[in-house]
């Protein structure tokens, strides 16, 4: 997961910026940019590790220990009468159980890195508690919300909009009597927009790619359908995140507020990307990973609904399914073979083959897939120059990338991975290479072209093209 795309989005920013002089405003940034506090905090770790993986390993170890901090806080509001230490040993259960099984739910790891919509979540973990009891220091706890906002818009469905439901539940219908605090905390989500709306003045800003909603909500339903009659784990956490949720509205009617909040925040995140055109694939299933994280807490919670004596007992309810699981998993999964020291650098295969060719061959930089592309480019010990090029058309590919690499190549030979692009498409679209370089690992290639002309009108095509 060190080497997933989305994770290495921030770091590949900070590299061409910091490190090789880039400039934001030629930089074509994701649809949600991520600026507060990932990409801080991403510079800070940088900085002192000056190494990708070892800054995301110490992102992962904070981010994981806000989530179990935060998390004990809100099982609290949730349910006032557990003891403060019930809440956490539950929250921290929950965590540990969530990375024990993400070696068959992969998507879980999205919970300990960057630049995934998670600060979004902790954010919403951090703020409910004071909404709740209508006490909001507002000149600490608005502006921040504001930046939030503007960094990643998700808040307007994991905060904002489950908040006026629970309040209009409470309240009375379309918040005839809402609480006062509430002007300032809708003003600041309309802030955060406004902010967002006027930086794309000065920077480029993607929109999200979306599909048509009936298509959507047909690739979701056959997903879900088909997941639970396999028994995927996914499908088996979207159905008991739903279900968690509409208990939790039938709860809130008597434990207050909290719980509708909570019932809104998980529908939410679990109807609302299909219905948006956001759900194409599987992996369109992040969007609702927070939602995923309570699933365990309502078989801590919800079982101890009817009698409150038994609150502090959810800890056992929480144990116990930790004991099982580890067990299952001793059983039936084995242990991995590649486990490498956290004091060494993780770099993918392709990485470590241009790596070495690089001290022995003259090209002044690498075309691959995009994944490919930043995995190089943010892991390369030879800050090597990789540019991710269009699937499809082998055009560039600049949507999350500086324009200025295809608009300005360096001269010299320009090495292409085949591997990802086909090798037949390669040679349609650029030509017979000059050379063929041999990874010494055998599983991989580099083609070396001298003649680039074909090659950099590939590259500037796109750009020319929205001129």
């Amino acid at each position: 997961m060190f080497w997933n795309s989305d994770a290495l989005y921030l770091p590949s920013v900070l590299i061409d910026v910091i490190r090789d002089g880039g400039s934001l405003r030629t930089w074509s940034f994701a649809p949600t940019p991520y600026f507060f506090p990932d990409l801080p905090v991403i510079f800070l770790f940088g900085s002192i590790t000056e190494n990708v993986f070892r800054a995301l390993l110490l992102y992962a170890i904070l981010q994981t220990s806000l989530l179990t901090f935060l998390l004990g806080k809100f099982i609290r509001v949730l349910e006032p009468k557990m003891h403060y230490t019930h809440s956490y040993s539950l929250s921290l259960l929950t965590v540990s159980s969530l990375l024990l099984i993400a070696d068959k739910f992969p998507m879980l790891y999205y919970l300990y890195f960057p630049s995934v919509h998670i600060s979004a979540f902790l954010a919403t973990l951090w703020i409910w508690p004071y909404l709740k009891r209508e006490k909001v220091p507002k000149y600490s706890v608005f502006p921040l919300l504001s930046i939030l906002t503007l960094s990643d818009r998700i808040l307007i469905l994991e905060l904002y909009l489950p908040a006026v439901l629970a309040w209009a539940r409470r309240y009375g219908r379309w918040g005839i009597s809402f609480p006062l605090i509430s002007i300032r905390f809708f003003a600041t989500g309309l802030i955060g927009l406004g902010l967002q709306s006027l930086v794309k003045v000065f920077l480029t800003v993607n929109s999200p790619n979306k599909i048509p909603t009936l298509e959507s909500l047909s690739n979701w339903g056959n997903d879900l359908i088909t997941g639970i009659l396999s028994l995927k784990l996914s499908a088996i956490f979207l159905l008991f995140a739903i279900l968690g949720g509409i208990l939790c509205l039938r709860k809130g009617k008597e434990s207050g507020h909290s719980y509708g909040f909570l019932g809104y925040f998980q529908l939410s995140l679990c109807f609302l990307p299909p219905l948006f055109g956001l759900y194409s694939s599987e992996n369109a299933l992040k969007y609702s990973i927070p939602a995923f994280v309570f699933v365990p807490i309502f078989f801590g919670i919800l079982p101890s609904v009817k009698n409150p004596t038994y609150l502090g007992h959810s800890r056992n309810f929480a144990l116990l399914g930790l004991i099982l699981s580890l067990g299952i998993l001793s059983a039936f999964v084995e242990p991995p073979t590649n486990i490498r020291s956290w004091t060494q650098t993780i770099q993918p295969e392709e990485t470590i083959c241009v790596d070495e060719w690089k001290e022995k061959d003259s090209f002044v930089f690498v075309l691959s897939e995009s994944r490919k592309a930043k995995r190089i480019l943010t892991y390369s010990e030879k800050r090597v120059l990789a540019y991710p090029i269009d699937f499809s058309t082998l055009e560039g590919s600049y949507s999350v990338s500086n324009k200025e690499w295809f608009l300005f190549p360096p001269e010299g030979p320009v090495a292409v991975l085949p591997d990802g692009l086909g090798e037949s498409r390669v040679k349609s679209f650029y030509g017979e290479p000059s050379r063929i370089l041999e990874c010494s690992s055998g599983n991989g290639k580099i083609w070396v072209y001298e003649e680039t002309d074909k090659i950099r009108d590939y590259l500037q095509r796109p750009i020319q093209k929205t001129k």
